[in-house]
């Protein structure tokens, strides 16, 4: 029997890949701004930041993502208030669709958020240039990449951009609740309530008399979600906050320390120290090293405003 096969079709092909960033600004940053022939996209995954193009400037709050296409004049800066995460990505694609997002401000949902995920992880399993790197104008390979690691990355930002393509002309904003079920709903109050008590020390006592859900529970809750265990969740928690808090420098180390509840500041680096392998001091030398940026002139000056495509 005779088979033929079929030459498949792609509607998106990503022929180069020039930049991927995962920055930790703090609430003063601001860039110079570029152009440059490739796309970018900008996604605000905490805080939110000011992004221009051309002579528009636009609001970003967490969970948006903006595209600059190609030789699109850019820049980005944080509102002098709240300290930022934020994942840039650029790379080369030449196909008509991309038309679709050209200008456009959308909202990511919880799959695309993941594939932002997967493209950062990727980049490090096959690039050596760090993620916060501002002035790298050059990726280089790790001796010894993760086999199909490149090939990861231009699927996982070809599959991004179908997602909004296949989601229609406009966005609608997403729900960022986990009440799809009963188990993400416990979920929900569970994370609810150690946000609500981040300046606390608890226990998973502590979350069994709240939640209802026994100790066995609540540890496979975690495990499925995060792989990891609620405690040690929690203590992430803190520290993703302490480092909101340094990086937008209205606090000193032992300020912070006592805020989340520390009974010392030695205990509270030590942990510090263990989840970001950096002391507070140091994490926060990091941060100031961005500084001469914040001193750098736009080359031009915005002058409309616009919101978001929800």
């Amino acid at each position: 029997m005779d088979y033929t096969g079929v030459t498949l079709d792609f509607s998106l092909c990503i022929e180069k890949l020039y930049s991927v960033h995962y920055f930790e600004y703090s609430k003063d940053f601001s860039f110079h701004g570029e152009a440059h022939n490739f796309w970018e996209f900008v996604y605000v995954d905490k805080g939110e930041v000011i992004a221009s193009a051309n002579e528009t400037e636009t609001l970003l709050s967490q969970g948006h993502i903006i595209f600059h296409k190609p030789n699109e004049w850019h820049n980005i800066r944080s509102n002098g208030k709240i300290a930022p995460n934020v994942a840039i990505v650029s790379f080369e694609c030449n196909s008509d669709a991309m038309d679709f997002f050209n200008g456009r401000i959308l909202t990511v949902d919880n799959e695309q958020k993941s594939l932002i995920a997967k493209i950062i992880s990727e980049y490090t399993n096959a690039f050596s240039s760090p993620l916060n790197d501002v002035f790298a104008k050059h990726l280089d390979l790790k001796p010894t990449p993760l086999i199909g690691a490149q090939q990861l990355i231009s699927q996982y930002i070809s599959q991004l951009l179908i997602t909004f393509l296949r989601s229609g002309l406009v966005q609608k904003t997403q729900s960022h609740t986990f009440m799809q079920n009963h188990s993400n709903a416990s979920l929900n109050i569970i994370l609810n309530y150690m946000a609500d008590h981040i300046n606390e020390t608890l226990t998973i006592e502590d979350l069994v008399r709240y939640s209802g859900l026994n100790r066995m529970g609540i540890n496979r809750l975690f495990n499925s979600n995060f792989g990891t265990s609620p405690m040690q969740y929690f203590i992430g928690m803190k520290i993703e906050l302490a480092k909101k808090l340094i990086r937008e420098d209205s606090h000193n180390i032992s300020q912070i320390a006592e805020l989340l509840g520390y009974s010392s500041v030695h205990y509270f680096s030590l942990q510090f120290k263990k989840v970001t392998e950096m002391t507070p001091s140091q994490y926060s030398s990091s941060i100031k090293a961005m500084s001469p940026l914040s001193n750098t002139a736009s080359v031009f000056s915005p002058t409309k405003q616009t919101t978001p495509d929800k």
